[in-house]
């Protein structure tokens, strides 16, 4: 909804992005054309660490991806990084693959990329970005401006799961 009463805070819904699986170039799994996440078990996972927000969303639509969730064979280990950028270095090294949104993808990648960023099978994992700002805030036509500003990019495979104009 747009308004939270109970937190005192309007949300405003952008859109909506998937999630996909970066891997070095050289891996195993760099020749498939798309991953199931049970694949990911296998594998030593590359994530933010705790506290960080798409960490917490990566866990919540991946939990298989989870060593803390209910199946007892979770991933065989993790690593974290402190940024997604130094996330993407660690797994061009070698060290591991991660779960990226897809907006943190270089689109087009670049030709001499060590790594290769791809979709997950079936049930594809996503998360939705929304603007947030407290009801007492003077400037809603800045919010309104920021919202229109990422209307307008040119964000390849994102959906928008609104695009009310204005401000509610």
């Amino acid at each position: 909804s747009l308004f939270s009463a109970a937190s005192d805070v309007y949300k405003r819904q952008l859109y909506d992005e998937p999630f996909v699986v970066a891997v070095p170039q050289d891996h195993e799994l760099a020749q498939r054309t798309s991953i199931d996440a049970q694949d990911l078990k296998q594998q030593t996972m590359l994530l933010l660490g705790s506290g960080h927000c798409f960490r917490d969303q990566v866990l919540e639509v991946c939990p298989e991806l989870s060593r803390f969730s209910a199946a007892s064979d979770g991933i065989q280990r993790t690593f974290e990084g402190s940024s997604l950028e130094t996330i993407r270095h660690m797994v061009a090294a070698g060290i591991g693959v991660t779960v990226l949104p897809v907006t943190a993808v270089p689109q087009p990648p670049p030709s001499n990329s060590l790594l290769r960023y791809l979709p997950f099978e079936g049930h594809v994992p996503e998360r939705r970005v929304v603007l947030a700002w407290r009801r007492s805030f003077p400037r809603l036509a800045a919010i309104e401006a920021l919202a229109q500003a990422v209307y307008e990019l040119s964000l390849i495979h994102i959906s928008e799961p609104t695009r009310r104009r204005g401000i509610s």
